[in-house]
């Protein structure tokens, strides 16, 4: 081991986008580095989802061994859904991977490591150095990121996703709101809705307004971001929930629209530990400023649900790029030897909420967008490219470079309900009670007793089988065999009626793309979907909407969750690797070999890739 590993996961780069943009010249960094030493397709992971590619580059490890298959995980008591990327034991959270990651080795090989928001650490793990949670870390909430809206236009109010929002009442220019946070149980034992004043004074003339929460004050004009605002929930005698948020004004006339973000644990005091050592994450806000501790840092439903517009939305994106950034400036300048991993989650928002504009036959393409919004795909990429020729520059020449996607991307254009073809074949059952349509999510309308398969997540598909489901119905061995490849063939021939074209790249056997302890747990087949198309959000959470496919006319519109071998991701190298198909299973054992680990202790570890170096 010489110098430092640095490792820049830059979540979603797709070779497609890439390639082109190289050859036009308009990514020197990349260049560079290519030039420097090698660049490669990279293969993914099956499914192509980022908690499970993640686990995988860091693990070197399959799903059936480090455990996530999916965003989303069915309860084993239970046919209920639930986030995958956080586990609770004794009424505590444990990070969610099963298998050690390569800084587990870190002490051992007598090695520091520093670990900056990679995907499935929370809570984060005591490593031989520093460690920031990333994507699986809760808001002060418990979710994954719940934003609020309030509005006096009751027209307004839709079943948001991901939000709340409150029809409020402004008398003589006044508003007296409240910023709701957790739950908790009262003496009495009753569950009570902890909350903050908050108050809104509309200028005369509706040009802008002042807030009070607590003890900040602040003032905005409309189309108008605050800065990180401190809201502290009271749990009793010296014993608080400290949580930032930021509030968005969108507008005072013709009716006032706020809209606050999911509140975050403030990174200085979390209720929850957020940071290795603990004093790590308010180490950072001393440095560089506040930043959201969320794991999904970026107000995705916020645009996604028509609560921000298109430019509020990227001035939020912007502000959490540029504290990724600083977080790696301070950590190339910080660190000595060793091994530094940064995480960008960037330029996989942007392609899932701009790819709309990509491409024309898209459902949601808007023809006439400004050039800004027409091209945020392309200067995602340009972004990125800065990043890497910065950090080449912070380079000293004992050190190594890894930069590396986890996948590709591609376009979103149709939904697929996948209960709602199991139910047409008769393998999945509603209640006689059900009086026409589909049925609603978390499975409330489905006849157990009668159904024989269901899906859950983003392509999983689970047989109702006895003696593992809580109410099973079809016998293991040849009867679920049989089902199987009846299932297996008949999703292969699925069409597109809009199209004509095949809807399923390719249909996998679970036991075939999980191996390990683990592989118990996952879904027995695993949808491998054409580019084009994507489980619908229904279908992950457990709903059967009476269609079977619908247009995507959303503003996520850009995807990666489709067949493994359609979007791979890429790799760069400021030296030189071995094999021409290198896969993210090989990126934890050159690590570890890096780290200086030999060949014996490297087979011990069953890993399923190999060093690169």
């Amino acid at each position: 081991m010489q110098g430092r590993l640095i490792i820049l996961g830059l979540d979603g780069l797709s070779p497609d986008v890439l390639d082109r943009l190289l050859v036009a010249g308009e990514l020197p960094g990349f260049a560079r580095l290519r030039d420097q030493g090698c660049y490669r397709q990279l293969g993914t992971t099956n499914p192509p989802q980022s908690p499970v590619a993640w686990c995988t580059v860091v693990t070197g490890r399959n799903p059936g061994k480090h455990g996530i298959y999916d965003f989303i995980r069915r309860q084993p008591d239970s046919y209920l859904p639930d986030l995958s990327l956080t586990r609770q034991e004794n009424g505590k959270p444990r990070c969610a991977r099963e298998t050690p990651a390569f800084w587990d080795y870190a002490a051992e090989l007598g090695v520091p490591v520093t670990v900056v928001n990679c995907p499935v650490t929370f809570p984060p793990d005591a490593v031989n150095g520093r460690m920031l949670s990333g994507m699986g870390t809760p808001d002060l909430l418990g979710t994954e990121g719940t934003f609020a809206f309030y509005t006096t236009a009751p027209e307004s109010v839709t079943a948001d996703t991901g939000g709340e929002v409150h029809v409020v009442t402004e008398a003589h220019g006044r508003l007296d709101l409240n910023v709701y946070g957790p739950n908790r149980a009262s003496l009495t034992g009753k569950t009570e809705r902890l909350s903050v004043p908050l108050t809104v004074e509309v200028a005369p003339g509706r040009d802008g307004a002042a807030f009070a929460v607590g003890a900040e004050h602040f003032c905005l004009a409309p189309g108008q971001w605050s800065s990180w605002v401190e809201v502290t929930f009271g749990l009793g005698p010296f014993r608080a929930m400290h949580g930032i948020t930021r509030f968005y004004l969108a507008e005072l006339k013709p009716a006032v629209k706020l809209y606050m973000s999911p509140i975050s644990m403030d990174p200085r005091k979390p209720w929850l530990p957020v940071s290795y050592p603990k004093t790590y994450a308010r180490d950072r806000c001393e440095k560089i400023g506040v930043f959201s501790t969320r794991g999904m840092p970026y107000d995705t439903w916020g645009l996604n649900e028509g609560r921000l517009p298109e430019d509020a939305f990227l001035q939020q994106a912007d502000s959490v790029l540029e504290t990724s950034k600083r977080l790696l400036r301070d950590e190339l300048a910080a660190t000595g030897t060793g091994v530094l991993f940064v995480y960008f989650e960037y330029p996989d928002i942007i392609q899932h909420l701009y790819w709309r504009f990509v491409d024309p036959e898209h459902p949601a393409h808007e023809p006439g967008a400004t050039a800004r919004l027409a091209g945020m795909v392309d200067e995602c990429y340009r972004r990125m490219d800065a990043v890497v020729g910065e950090t080449l520059d912070a380079m000293r020449p004992t050190d190594t470079l890894l930069v590396l996607s986890d996948h590709g991307f591609t376009t979103f254009r149709r939904a697929m309900h996948v209960n709602a073809l199991l139910r047409r074949a008769g393998l999945l059952v509603l209640r006689d009670s059900v009086a026409g349509g589909g049925g609603g999510p978390l499975f409330r309308d489905v006849d157990w007793t009668r159904t024989r398969a269901y899906a859950l997540g983003f392509g999983g598909i689970y047989l109702n089988l006895e003696g593992r489901e809580p109410q099973g119905i079809v016998k293991p061995g040849a009867e679920a065999e049989a089902l199987l490849s009846a299932l297996t063939e008949a999703l292969g021939r699925l069409t597109d009626p809009a199209t004509g074209g095949r809807v399923v790249h390719r249909v996998y056997r679970g036991a075939d793309i999980f191996r390990g302890p683990n592989a118990n747990r996952a879904p027995d087949l695993y949808l491998g979907l054409e580019r084009g198309y994507g489980v619908s959000w229904q279908t992950a959470l457990g709903a059967t909407p009476s269609e079977l496919l619908e247009d995507n006319a959303r503003k996520w519109s850009g995807t990666h969750l489709i067949d493994p071998e359609l979007v791979p991701g890429v790799l760069f190298c400021s030296r030189p690797v071995a094999g021409g198909s290198p896969t993210l299973y090989d990126i934890a054992p050159t690590v570890l070999r890096w780290m200086g680990m030999d060949d014996a202790r490297l087979a011990k570890e069953d890993l399923d890739g190999a060093p690169l170096f």
